[in-house]
């Protein structure tokens, strides 16, 4: 809470010490390209999509076919609360991904396997972008760090999936997992029934989703377009307000921006990230009153649009939509989803 006002003083300080730039700065947005912003537009679109589209084929190893409508709804939805909700916003998100994708049908463990999924391969790809992206700029350190942190999420996936798939890991792991799910149902007010027999049963059930080699590789380039269609409204916003692409830095800028709002010290990275993405460009060569403009058309786009949408999606969304089940070798475990 200490560092959440904190931070919120020094943008306050900041925003009044440079009133005069940020004077400057929405004069250039006063005069826009507006082709260049109806780009912007689309490619969010694109960007917010290509993320569905990857829960969505996630979700369909479970046999379930949802339409891609209600899985956007859910992501404009929960994307909203993430920004938004102080506090507690992205494990709200979850928790309402979660309880959405049960009411369209899908089974618990499939749920939670896909939204767990698509977080590590999303974050993969961010740092992957980190990665290239420091390269590029001669940044030596970040391109190490970011790398670091790849190959430890993708370590952590490899583990947890090997152990779900070895009994000899599983019987290890029996007694300090029915330890913790006795205590989190505890936590929750919730009775805790056999707790060592149901991690058994769910990590039988983990074990027998299973993607195909073709899905891991579309489900991979999707993420990739998700976060390129996003670098992309970035692009088209210094376009639109006559300031020249760093093609070499813009990704370093971008990948920093992001990292900074996935911290989460305030809700949606206000100020924080205008501020850190805008001095980003500006090392990259743009200048400054062009460099603020653009983040502030950017943000507009990608933030308090897409937020918008998502609040519009939570509160009218259809409750429900039509799902058909393909026969699967899966065997449904109905129970798992009380």
């Amino acid at each position: 809470m200490g560092l959440r006002v904190a931070v919120g003083v020094a943008v306050v300080l900041l925003l009044v010490h440079e009133r005069k730039l940020i004077a400057t700065s929405f004069g250039v947005v006063g005069h826009l390209k507006w082709i260049w912003l109806v780009l912007a537009v689309e490619l969010e679109s694109a960007s917010m999509a290509s993320f569905a589209r990857l829960q969505r084929r996630l979700l369909r190893v479970g046999a379930a076919r949802i339409r891609l409508l209600p899985v956007m709804a859910t992501v404009y939805a929960g994307n909203a609360l993430s920004a938004t909700v102080p506090f507690a916003g992205s494990q709200l998100s979850v928790v309402f991904a979660f309880r959405r994708f049960k009411q369209l049908g899908v089974e618990a463990t499939v749920a939670g396997w896909t939204l767990v999924v698509a977080g590590v391969i999303s974050s993969l790809a961010s740092a992957v972008l980190l990665v290239v992206g420091a390269i590029l700029t001669g940044n030596d350190i970040a391109a190490a760090g970011g790398a670091a942190a790849g190959i430890v999420g993708v370590g952590i996936l490899a583990l947890a999936t090997m152990a779900i798939r070895r009994p000899a890991i599983l019987t290890v792991l029996h007694r300090p997992a029915g330890w913790t799910i006795r205590q989190a149902c505890r936590a929750l007010g919730r009775p805790a029934r056999d707790p060592e027999t149901l991690f058994a049963t769910l990590a039988a059930r983990f074990g027998s989703l299973r993607l195909s080699a073709w899905g891991w590789v579309m489900v991979v380039v999707v993420a990739f377009v998700n976060w390129l269609a996003d670098v992309g409204v970035l692009a088209a916003s210094l376009v639109a307000v006559g300031a020249p692409v760093p093609w070499r830095g813009l990704l370093f800028a971008y990948a920093v921006g992001t990292a900074v709002q996935s911290v989460g010290v305030v809700p949606g990275g206000l100020g924080v990230v205008e501020g850190t993405l805008a001095i980003a460009l500006m090392g990259a060569g743009v200048r400054h009153p062009l460099a603020l403009a653009a983040v502030l058309v950017y943000r507009f786009i990608s933030f308090w649009m897409v937020i918008s949408v998502g609040w519009l999606a939570y509160l009218f969304g259809a409750r429900a939509a039509p799902v058909d089940f393909k026969q699967s070798r899966l065997r449904p475990t109905h129970q798992l989803a009380d």
